[in-house]
C-alpha cells in the first residue's frame, strides 16, 4: 500500500486547509495517511525562516489567500485570535498520544477546535494551552489530566524534538509537507502533485 506522510503543526493554517483534503486523497487512492506531528516554530528557526504573518505585506496577502482556500474547500474556518498561537504542549500531546493509537482523533479534534470553533489558545504562556487541550482530550475519550501530564513529560519533550529533528533531516522547512516515498511536496497548493505521485 502506498503511504503519504503528512508533517504538520496545528498552528499552521495551511496544514488545517490540507488536512481534510489529504484524507480524501488517500481514501480515493487506497493510500495510508501517516500523521507526522512536529513543531513548526522550531523548524522555521532552524532553517532561518520567518512565519509569513510576521512580514507585513506577506501577512496581508496570506490572510486573503487563506480565505480563498477556505471558500474553495467549503470549510467553516473561524480565524484564530491571537494568531499565531502557542502549540508547544499541544504538539507534545500529539506525539505522546501517537503510541496509544489516538493521534488521528486528537489531530482531527485539535484542528476542529482551533480552526473552526474559536477554541485555540488565547495567550502565549504554557498554561494557556491547558483549557483547549482538556477539551480535545475529552472529545477523544481521554482523561484530560492524564493528557496534560503526558504532554509535560520528559518523554513527550524528547519525542517532539526527535520528530522535529527528523523532519529537518528530511528537508522539511515549513508546513504542511508531504512525502510519497522519498519525494517531498510542500504546501496545501501542491496536493495535486501528491495525487500524481500516488497514481504513478
Amino acid at each position: 500500500m502506498a503511504r503519504v506522510e503528512f508533517f504538520y503543526d496545528v498552528v499552521s493554517p495551511y496544514s488545517y486547509l490540507a488536512y481534510g483534503r489529504i484524507n480524501q486523497i488517500c481514501e480515493e487512492h487506497g493510500a495510508e495517511l501517516v500523521l507526522r506531528p512536529m513543531l513548526l516554530g522550531a523548524v522555521h528557526k532552524a532553517v532561518g525562516l520567518q512565519a509569513p504573518i510576521e512580514i507585513k505585506s506577506k501577512g496581508r496577502y496570506q490572510l486573503r489567500d487563506i480565505q480563498r482556500w477556505v471558500e474553495h474547500y467549503g470549510l467553516p474556518m473561524k480565524f484564530p485570535d491571537p494568531f499565531p498561537f502557542r502549540t508547544l504542549k499541544t504538539m507534545r500531546a500529539a506525539v505522546a498520544l501517537e503510541g496509544e493509537g489516538d493521534l488521528a482523533p486528537f489531530t482531527r479534534e485539535a484542528f476542529n477546535l482551533y480552526w473552526e470553533e474559536g477554541g485555540a489558545p488565547k495567550g502565549f504562556d504554557e498554561a494557556d494551552e491547558d483549557g483547549p487541550l482538556r477539551e480535545v482530550a475529552m472529545r477523544i475519550g481521554e482523561e484530560p489530566d492524564e493528557v496534560l501530564e503526558k504532554a509535560s513529560s520528559g518523554e513527550a519533550k524528547e519525542a517532539l524534538k526527535g520528530a522535529t529533528d527528523e523532519a529537518l533531516e528530511r528537508g522539511v522547512f515549513g508546513a504542511p509537507a508531504f512525502f510519497v516515498g522519498d519525494e517531498m511536496f510542500w504546501g496545501n497548493d501542491r496536493l495535486h502533485f501528491v495525487e500524481t505521485a500516488l497514481k504513478g
